[in-house]
């Protein structure tokens, strides 16, 4: 009889950490992914950390929020998004940050993107290659 709680206690257990942890993931990055599918640089804006180090096909450097959101919407205007797919999420181990990869598909291409999170969940770096 003591094995059945047991059981039943590892069992919930299992399913809290299939169904509900992922849904916690899912959660905070769906804003993000969501501004990029529409190649809204304000809506990613939303994310930023205090400083971005923004790294573009025509630029690189370290801008404030606002500044990285003029950048982003230049750049999005000029390429028409027309999508966004993550295909890699990596959660903070070992002192690195953590970080999502994903493409950015455009009018003219499709690009990496590369995301970096601070441990407040705020993006740190975004690089965009093509």
């Amino acid at each position: 009889m003591l094995s059945n709680p047991i059981m039943r206690i590892t069992q919930l257990a299992g399913l809290f950490a299939l169904f509900i942890l992922p849904s916690f993931v899912l959660g905070q990055s769906s804003g993000v992914e969501s501004a990029l599918q529409k190649g809204n640089a304000a809506d990613l804006g939303v994310h930023f950390a205090k400083a971005v180090d923004l790294s573009l096909p025509d630029t690189e450097d370290t801008f404030s929020p606002d500044k990285a959101v003029e950048e982003l919407s230049a750049f999005f205007s000029a390429q028409v998004v027309k999508g966004y797919k993550r295909v890699h999420f990596s959660a903070a181990q070992q002192g690195r940050a953590k970080y999502s990869i994903g493409d950015l598909y455009t009018e003219k291409g499709t690009y990496r993107i590369t995301l970096y999170f601070d441990s407040a969940d705020k993006i740190t770096e975004v690089r965009i290659v093509k």
